[in-house]
């Protein structure tokens, strides 16, 4: 007997799909094969002519700024998110300022208000010492620890030897770096070239943050990680070099060397950012139409191992629209609810990109590498974490449409096919008829334990 029973659905993996019906018990998938009685259960979800995910995991958002975890969850689920693996950070106007009591904070407020289930990265910064609060973050069951090699020195950016020391130290711990790829002090000396000569359009800023410095970065940091022998996953990759670098240092054995991107690199170009402006501030910038097919042939050969959001709630007067200078424009973008559609869309409709080959990316991938055993794929014993998703269901991307704070869209007009219709999270109905149905503080924090198996799986 079951409690839920979808029936007639493309039930895909990363390695197939396959015409199946799915079984649930409770917060569990109990049986996926084809022609179960639907005598045998409770409530039947009919999903002939659609396909049936595994619930989607976005790997890389902030959910403070102008959403917190509620408002940005909320927004999620709308576009078939049921697991967030979120970066902890502080909530606009909050006193707390250590790194142990901002992540206890958050997960107390998850606990209480999240929609969906969510776990946790850290932003360490210089000032953090590795012998204080590595130990106390494990104990959170937060394992991945992200630096800066941009971002004002003495704040943000970490030095060549600090960051090394870092990621011994997290190696011995058994943690995972994430590192922000781009050369911070170059890139301050052409900002600062730039601001003297009076060049501060958007145009001026893509310049002042060229493809090399990424590149260059990428190579220093899976350089510094392989002395370290600290398993390394690089952030929001955007030119099809930095894609080569990681296949080259995956070719010589050592630690494990992650590539994340992120729909705004495989959507946009760098005529784009101009186009749309401040709204459109994002770092790395976006980049050319030959590094966009650099990232989707990643995507396709596994270059890439993630595709994730990046997405933050931000604002038209957060983002100082009409600002005449860009670089005191702050960075960040919205539009967590639209990632899935939107590289659907692009991928499998204008790509022809199996739709395989992007559950591996939201859903596998994530699952695998950020310690979460029973999410990321329809089988027996997993969580019941199930999206349907139409593959045909026209529609607009429309600001006015959206959920959460932010109130624009880098993606205003566009037409779409593909929608998430209906997700369950555990054995509960997160989204109906797309129109999410609760509730608030139905999600679980989801502690994470050292590196396991993950960290063999990709070189």
């Amino acid at each position: 007997m079951y409690d839920w029973l979808i029936k007639g659905g493309t039930v895909v993996s990363g390695s197939g799909s396959r015409i199946a019906d799915v079984g649930i018990v409770a917060d569990r998938i109990v049986e996926v094969a084809p022609s179960l009685s639907r005598g045998d259960a409770t409530s039947v979800v009919d999903a002939g002519g659609r396909l049936v995910l595994p619930g989607l995991i976005d790997s890389h958002n902030h959910p403070y700024y102008y959403d917190d975890l509620e408002s940005f969850s909320y927004a999620a689920a709308h576009g078939g998110v049921t697991t967030l693996m979120s970066f902890a950070g502080r909530p606009l106007n909050s006193p707390v300022t250590d790194v142990i009591d901002m992540v206890d904070e958050f997960i107390r407020d998850g606990e209480q208000r999240s929609y969906l289930d969510f776990g946790l990265h850290v932003i360490l910064t210089p000032a953090d010492d590795p012998l204080d609060v590595l130990a106390p973050l494990l104990d959170r069951g937060v394992t991945s620890f992200k630096i800066f090699f941009a971002f004002h020195r003495q704040k943000r950016m970490f030095a060549d030897d600090m960051a090394l020391g870092l990621m011994q130290a997290i190696a011995r711990v058994g943690g995972l770096c994430m590192v922000h790829c781009e050369n911070g002090l170059a890139i301050e000396l052409l900002e600062d070239q730039m601001r003297s000569a009076g060049r501060v359009s958007v145009s001026d800023y893509v310049a002042s943050r060229p493809p090399q410095l990424e590149g260059e970065a990428v190579y220093r940091a899976l350089s510094l990680a392989e002395v370290a022998g600290c398993d390394c996953y690089v952030v929001h990759v955007s030119t099809a070099e930095s894609v080569d670098i990681v296949r080259q240092f995956r070719q010589r054995g050592g630690p494990a060397r992650y590539a994340e991107t992120c729909p705004h690199y495989l959507l946009l170009e760098d005529h784009d950012q101009i186009r749309i402006g401040g709204r459109a501030k994002i770092s790395p910038p976006m980049r050319t139409a030959t590094d966009r097919d650099g990232l989707w042939q990643g995507v396709l050969d596994d270059g890439i191992d993630i595709v994730a959001s990046d997405c933050s709630g931000q604002t038209c007067v957060a983002k100082h629209h009409g600002e005449p200078n860009i670089f005191d424009v702050a960075s960040g973008i919205p539009g967590v609810e639209q990632f899935f559609p939107l590289i659907f869309n692009e991928g499998v409709h204008r790509r022809s990109v199996p739709v395989e080959m992007l559950v591996k990316r939201v859903c596998e991938r994530p699952a695998e590498i950020f310690d979460l055993p029973r999410k990321g794929r329809i089988a027996v014993g997993m969580d019941a974490d199930v999206a349907i998703f139409d593959p045909a269901q026209e529609w607009t991307v429309r600001a006015a449409d959206q959920h959460g704070n932010s109130d624009y869209s880098l993606y205003e007009g566009s037409r779409v096919r593909g929608r998430a219709l209906w997700t369950m999270q555990r054995g509960r109905v997160v989204l109906d008829d797309g129109a999410v149905v609760g509730p608030a503080g139905g999600g679980r924090y989801i502690p994470r334990s050292v590196r396991g198996d993950a960290s063999t799986s990709s070189n």
